[in-house]
């Protein structure tokens, strides 16, 4: 009997704990309309953060206890509190609308009442900003998943082939309860802790832990980083956010007037009070706009809820079904969303019919407001936790809002099966190679540059050439690459060393030394590896203008004294020895200039870039997302004479300046304004050489139908203005043929001002074939404008260039030229 009595205990027990761990479950409809009601916010009364309905009206809670209660709340609907124990026996719940009449409201006599509402909403606005507040502290979680969306087509053989359909999963796309066939490619977790205060007017963002797991994602720590910009905060109090380098209005802009018109739909009372809800109604289509709807309290008039979607019309490009949904806490409805969530589809990508899903739900907790930081707490702007990706799996149990689903649990298992498929595995390698031009040997090694490995020119003949670099498995601090070449012609070999050692990368601290010996175009830093090696490349085929043997030591050390600005002082010994025939370059009396000489020279290199957010990589630091903030630069450089046996002294200085501006309804654009001096007679190698193109590719940085080394200067300067037309503006959304292309109108050109002086000018004319194409700028400027389309991403994008002046330089007058990159 005894026995008997503890098993039946032990039975009851486990029963008892099923019942607290099995998942509470349902579906919340409209009451009348019996239609799935999502984003129904879902709190469970012991759980710090809600839970929130899907498309299909569906929500699930894992963590309770049988005594909790839980409260379904909607806009617009009377709330329903029900305990737990009601909800496992019957989880569906019907919301029963809830409106007043609006006759109660104020109506001016020729004004539409909801303006009223925008106003008091776009005045007071400021007030619920987090920059603007004294001091205030708040975390964020963000799920971020995407997926491969099954084709619409009813041709089976067109669809996901059976060996991908044991990965399958299925998503709620838009208004209907059906569910699309779909291929999961990445799920990431970030973690941030973000901090203002207003006096002085300081930010700071923490990414405390990431996770991201992804087919083809082989660099977690840069992934992550571009994942922590992508779900980074922002705020439909203010006027302009930016989404997809692009800037979109909010509904309640200070300019609401100009781009929006609204309709007073309903008022609703709740515990807080009145609260109106409006229907939001672009007044140009092809703005940067959205349609929706949305929720303001009255008499705070801060936003209580806001649903809203992009116009088909809007010129997004690959970009289609943009949401964002918003929901703020009655307690605290006016400085934080407890919830934000945005997802969009990327398709009509040239030559495929792939679509890919992208949402991402942020869930904000922890807010502190009063407590502010001391001042040097945010000398950092944008630092990342040396723990960041060392979390285990406890951790992000203990931190989500709530568990995974068996689904979301799935996905993480069949990216990890996707990324064991050959065909994957060699696809990523593929592009790893395109866009960084490296292929990974091993977990230590990558060789490359690839596109240096073969070129033929007129000095070399064949080249040929292999090298690589080292990766953050070799060392994470000491970074070494380099090449060894030989040329069959001048059957010599060429070779680069470099060894660096990266002491800190949030502040980024590093010093290194290099050796050089190799064979290139006058004017042309042989040792730039920030320049995109496919275009480096056509540097060194065909024809090479006025080459040298440069055999180069030199050493460095740079220094970010505080977010935004770096320094670099560099001291480098470089022998420069002509390749070609000098004589008809000088004559007796100047030939110095020519013929081979050593230099010994310090620079120092300054750069002021504020407010940009950086991607830290095992070798650089790049910033990856754009600021309205100016990048300014500055160079001083001298040749000491006598120094290791320097052959000359000089001085030259050259300074920069990039920025991107808004142009409100005509887009937006960027200038690249550049100057520089040489203030000494110096040889050729040593002047400034404006950088032509004869590839068919568009540059920023240079002049497309300039042939290479057309110019030399001691003395010019710059400027590029490239401009993005958007919205009603441009032209790709009033023509109907253009508009269905979904692409996007680019325009800009360059100009150039500059001269030789008489003191650096050969004394005999270049009358020899070869050098036919070395002269001084006259007193017109080089001119060339450009007119082409891209798309959101800038991907992808082509230009129809023409040059305005020097017609009679050796190259066409019109050219096409096309760019393929991440953001220019």
């Amino acid at each position: 009997m005894r026995k008997l009595l503890i098993h039946i205990l032990l039975f009851m027990s486990v029963v008892a704990a099923h019942a607290q761990t099995a998942p509470i479950s349902g579906k919340i409809v409209d009451a009348d309309s019996q239609k799935p009601l999502d984003y129904v916010t879902v709190h469970l009364q012991s759980a710090k953060v809600p839970v929130f309905t899907d498309e299909a009206g569906q929500y699930i809670i894992r963590k309770y206890t049988l005594s909790d209660t839980v409260t379904f709340t909607l806009l617009g609907y009377t709330p329903v509190i029900k305990p737990v124990k009601e909800l496992l026996k019957n989880g569906t719940i019907s919301l029963d609308r809830q409106s007043y009449a609006i006759q109660e409201i104020v109506v001016r006599p020729k004004e539409n009442p909801a303006y009223r509402i925008v106003r008091a909403a776009a005045k007071n606005k400021d007030k619920y900003l987090p920059e603007n507040q004294s001091a205030i502290q708040f975390g964020t979680y963000t799920l971020m998943k995407g997926s491969i969306l099954e084709r619409e087509a009813t041709d089976k053989k067109k669809g996901f082939s059976k060996r991908y359909a044991p990965y399958l999963d299925s998503l709620t796309l838009g208004d209907q309860p059906s569910r699309t066939a779909s291929l999961p490619i990445f799920q990431a977790e970030t973690v941030k802790e973000t901090y203002f205060t207003r006096d002085p007017r300081k930010s700071k963002e923490i990414l405390k832990a990431s996770k991201v797991v992804g087919v083809g994602i082989e660099r977690e720590s840069q992934i992550a980083q571009l994942l922590n910009a992508q779900a980074e905060h922002f705020s439909l109090n203010q006027n302009w956010m930016r989404m997809f380098d692009k800037d979109f209005v909010s509904p309640i802009a200070n300019q609401w007037a100009s781009y929006y018109d609204y309709d007073l739909e309903d008022s609703v009372e709740t515990p807080t009070g009145k609260v109106y809800r409006l229907k939001i109604l672009p007044k140009r289509s092809q703005d940067l706009t959205f349609e929706g709807t949305m929720w303001i309290a009255d008499g705070s008039f801060a936003l209580r809820r806001i649903e809203l979607k992009i116009n088909k019309d809007v010129a997004l490009n690959f970009v289609q079904g943009l949401q964002i949904v918003q929901a703020w806490d009655e307690t605290n409805p006016s400085l934080l969303p407890i919830s934000s969530k945005r997802k969009f589809q990327i398709t009509g990508l040239p030559g495929t019919d792939v679509r890919l899903f992208v949402e991402s739900v942020t869930t904000y907790t922890n807010l502190v407001m009063g407590q502010p930081k001391p001042e040097e707490f945010f000398d950092i702007t944008h630092q990342i936790s040396d723990s960041a990706l060392k979390y285990k799996e406890n951790y992000w149990q203990s931190v989500r809002p709530q568990a995974f689903s068996p689904e979301e649990q799935k996905r993480v298992e069949s990216i990890a099966q996707i990324n064991k498929l050959p065909e994957i595995q060699s696809a990523v390698k593929l592009i790893r190679v395109v866009v960084e031009g490296h292929m990974p040997l091993n977990d230590k090694f990558e060789w490359g540059p690839v596109f240096g490995t073969y070129v033929f020119n007129k000095v070399e003949g064949h080249r040929f050439q292999f090298g690589g670099r080292t990766t953050q498995e070799f060392h994470p601090n000491w970074i070494l690459n380099g090449y060894l070449a030989y040329g069959t012609k001048d059957k010599s070999f060429k070779s680069l060393f470099n060894i660096r050692y990266v002491a800190n990368r949030a502040q980024w601290t590093e010093w290194g030394v290099s050796y050089l010996n190799d064979v290139g175009p006058a004017g042309m830093d042989l040792n730039n590896a920030r320049m995109n090696s496919l275009f480096f490349s056509a540097f060194r085929w065909g024809k090479m203008n006025f080459p040298y043997q440069q055999e180069r030591v030199q050493m460095w050390a740079e220094r970010e004294w505080f977010p935004g600005f770096r320094q670099r002082v560099t001291f480098r010994r470089t022998n420069f020895k002509p390749v070609f025939d000098t004589r008809p370059m000088g004559g007796e009396k100047d030939g110095s200039k020519f013929v081979g000489f050593t230099t010994t020279d310090v620079s120092l290199n300054l750069q002021f870039s504020p407010d940009r957010k950086m991607l830290i990589r095992h070798y650089e630091k790049i910033p990856i997302s754009n600021s309205n903030a100016p990048l300014i630069g500055l160079e001083l450089s001298a040749g000491l004479n006598g120094v290791m046996n320097s052959d000359l002294a000089y001085q030259e200085v050259s300074m920069y300046v990039e920025q991107r501006v808004r142009a409100g309804i005509f887009g937006y654009g960027r200038y690249y304004l550049r100057g520089g001096k040489t203030f000494t007679r110096v040889p050729l190698p040593l002047l400034q050489v404006p950088v032509g193109n004869e590839t068919p590719f568009f540059i920023l940085h240079g002049y497309n139908l300039m042939p290479f080394f057309s110019f030399a200067t001691d003395e010019y300067v710059s400027l590029r203005y490239d401009h993005h037309f958007e919205g009603a503006f441009s032209i790709t959304n009033r023509l109907p043929l253009l508009k269905k292309t979904k692409m996007i109108l680019v325009a800009g050109g360059a100009a150039l001002y500059g001269r030789l002086s008489d003191k650096n000018k050969p004394s005999e004319a270049l009358d020899s074939p070869i050098h036919e194409n070395f002269r001084s700028l006259g007193k017109d400027p080089y001119a060339e404008v450009n007119v082409g389309f891209k798309n959101i991403f800038q991907v992808f994008r082509v230009d129809l260039v023409h040059r305005l002046t020097y017609r009679e330089l050796d190259a066409p007058l019109w050219g096409v030229r096309m760019s393929v990159s991440v953001n220019p």
